[in-house]
């Protein structure tokens, strides 16, 4: 039994569906603080063969607000215009219509929180990819805010039932296995790859944007072998 905690963004890149796969049980860790300029209302989608960053707005976005309580600013801008802006972007790709009818099914329930437009838009996907996976959301599992930050990533995945820990690889700068081990706890980070696939054009690969990219131009069982090109340290 392992357990991954991550905040919920609309959307990630493949890294964070790589996490999602490494794992018995994912945690959305919705009432911590939302970061502005973070990924969690934001993210990357190819256009004219460029990177190009798109961002959900949020009423009043205020970082001294949980991303619990970040509420979408729903209207003309989002979503109406930037499915505009996803049709004129893929709709040559191969994937684009059911991928399309996947996003508008997240879109359509239109909730308030960011939290919960994020955190369907992960949960979808996997549906969508026929795969299964035991997701909670940290606001719900009982657990005291008013702990550290490694304390509470461990009282979560007791909480569980685990005591086995999985982040990011960029968490290493934060945690220490023996720190982890000490606790009873076993620490692994998730060394993600990026895979190249192709794009529809000749023009170099661009790694890293929005898991829609990867949803348009490739099939789910291309998409499914994706999902464990990973490493754990």
């Amino acid at each position: 039994m392992s357990v991954a905690i991550m905040q919920p963004y609309f959307f990630p890149y493949l890294g964070y569906f790589q996490l999602v796969q490494s794992v018995d049980d994912f945690v959305f860790y919705d009432d911590v603080m939302f970061i502005k300029k973070g990924w969690i209302n934001r993210n990357q989608i190819l256009m004219q063969q460029n990177a190009f960053l798109f961002t959900i707005p949020l009423e009043k976005q205020s970082q001294n607000k949980s991303i619990r309580e970040s509420n979408i600013s729903w209207g003309p801008e989002f979503p109406t215009k930037w499915l505009q802006q996803l049709q004129s972007a893929y709709k040559k790709a191969p994937q684009f219509v059911p991928v399309m009818e996947l996003i508008e099914s997240v879109l359509n329930k239109k909730p308030s929180s960011i939290a919960d437009l994020a955190a369907s838009s992960v949960m979808a996907t996997w549906q969508y990819l026929n795969l299964e996976k035991r997701f909670h959301f940290s606001s719900e599992l009982g657990v005291s805010t008013d702990l550290e930050r490694a304390e509470r990533l461990m009282a979560i995945t007791e909480t569980l039932g685990s005591k086995h820990y999985i982040n990011a690889k960029n968490g290493q700068e934060l945690y220490q296995k023996e720190y982890f081990a000490d606790k009873g706890f076993q620490l692994n980070f998730l060394n993600q790859s990026l895979p190249p696939y192709s794009q529809g054009n000749k023009h170099d690969f661009v790694a890293g944007l929005s898991m829609i990219d990867v949803l348009m131009w490739n099939s789910k069982q291309d998409i499914v072998t994706m999902l464990s090109a990973y490493s754990l340290i």
